[in-house]
């Protein structure tokens, strides 16, 4: 199999893809989504222009839980059901409250403001991180799949951009610290400098 994997090796959304990817033959294209010809390069084969972006032949699947479902059809990782459907879709949505709440900060707005919409992001955090507190606890340290998969993205992501803090929530550090040493994860790490 020929799979080409566009994305940034700091994307949770990039990550996960790579992660699940880990054993099988692919190559990884870095782009730099905000500038330059990869914006414009992207834009070319992804019109909703973002990433990841997965090319198999004349396929190309443009969203992360779109790729693992298309790979999960080809390679049967795992049966996702209903529950499992509306756990992934709250780890999307703190994703991409995560990702909103970067994209503010790299646009220069102060994200520790009482501005409306920056506290409704971090709500949504809160209360999807409170909903997933059980998966956290018991399922997620027992399963290394992609719904743990998408939790530890997350998690190390938001923690590197400052996003959360988990001091508080000692289920995600016991839970980080549970898979930190993964050949996945450390080959997908994000570089903290």
């Amino acid at each position: 199999m020929g799979y080409v994997l566009y994305g940034s090796k700091t994307s949770p959304f990039v990550r996960r893809i790579r992660i699940v990817l880990d054993e099988l033959p692919y190559e990884f294209k870095e782009i730099n989504l905000f500038e330059g010809q990869d914006a414009i390069n992207l834009n070319k084969i992804n019109p909703i222009n973002q990433i990841p972006v997965l090319v198999d032949g004349a396929n190309t699947i443009w969203d992360s839980r779109q790729i693992f479902n298309y790979l999960n059809a080809i390679h049967r990782f795992s049966n996702i059901d209903w529950m499992d459907e509306n756990q992934l879709t709250a780890l999307d949505g703190a994703m991409n409250s995560g990702v909103a709440l970067h994209l503010m900060k790299r646009s220069g707005i102060n994200i520790d403001e009482q501005i409306m919409y920056v506290v409704r992001q971090k709500d949504r955090i809160e209360s999807i991180l409170d909903y997933l507190k059980p998966y956290i606890e018991n399922e997620a340290l027992k399963n290394w799949n992609f719904h743990s998969i998408s939790l530890y993205c997350f998690l190390d992501w938001a923690i590197f951009r400052g996003i959360i803090k988990i001091d508080q929530r000692p289920e995600c550090q016991n839970f980080l610290d549970t898979y930190k040493n993964l050949p996945s994860v450390i080959n997908t790490e994000i570089t903290k400098v």
